[in-house]
């Protein structure tokens, strides 16, 4: 993983990273096989930056299906998304096959960005009843098996044991940040791991009136 040296860091301390602040450069590799570079993609176009809780998450790739559709509005307003998901790159590609999402998706299993950007972890307690949670709603949704194969490709490799300590004793947050083509974060909302994040419409409103603010 490539990060930001010291120097580009945010000089606030990362929990308190927020609007007005600098966006922690990355230049990451995405499932597609290119790079995600902020500092590529800035100044051409705003950043939406989706910490996601993973494929095994049935409400994050419900949340997927979601940015998929809304997706080519995202990219008209001068916007590029990318989800930022805590899976191995090599148990994604076999949780996706040839089916791989749209926007680029970007693999951080040691959730170093996510600590970078102020994202936490609220514990084996959280974990516990997330997982329960998660697999209630599966079984609800019909989506049991795609949540038990999601879990099973991320913990069966050689990373078996850390795989699975994040699976059973971390729960950590997901959120969005709206980021201009300055590198200025403009919108940050973080929730808990099941919580719920703004529907594109909503965050299509948000790039919106940010790009009039922008000109």
């Amino acid at each position: 993983m490539s990060l930001p040296p010291e120097s580009e860091k945010p000089k606030k301390s990362q929990d308190s990273l927020g609007p007005g602040d600098g966006a922690p450069n990355f230049s990451l590799p995405t499932l597609k096989g290119d790079r995600a570079d902020l500092s590529v993609l800035n100044p051409e176009r705003n950043v939406l930056l989706w910490f996601s809780r993973g494929f095994q998450c049935t409400f994050c790739r419900n949340h997927m299906t979601e940015f998929t559709l809304g997706y080519r509005k995202i990219l008209d307003t001068g916007t590029e998304l990318i989800q930022i998901s805590p899976n191995l790159a090599s148990s994604a590609r076999k949780f996706f096959g040839s089916d791989l999402p749209a926007f680029p998706f970007v693999c951080d299993p040691d959730k170093r960005l996510y600590a970078v950007y102020g994202l936490g972890d609220r514990g084996a307690l959280s974990a516990a009843k997330n997982a329960v949670v998660t697999l209630s709603t599966s079984v609800k949704r019909g989506e049991t098996m795609q949540t038990i194969r999601g879990s099973y490709l991320d913990i069966a490799n050689r990373n078996f044991f850390r795989r699975l300590h994040h699976h059973a004793a971390t729960a950590v947050e997901h959120g969005l940040f709206l980021i201009d083509r300055r590198g200025i974060i403009r919108q940050k909302i973080i929730v808990g791991p099941i919580d719920p994040i703004p529907k594109v419409d909503e965050m299509l409103a948000n790039v919106e009136a940010l790009c009039a603010k922008n000109g």
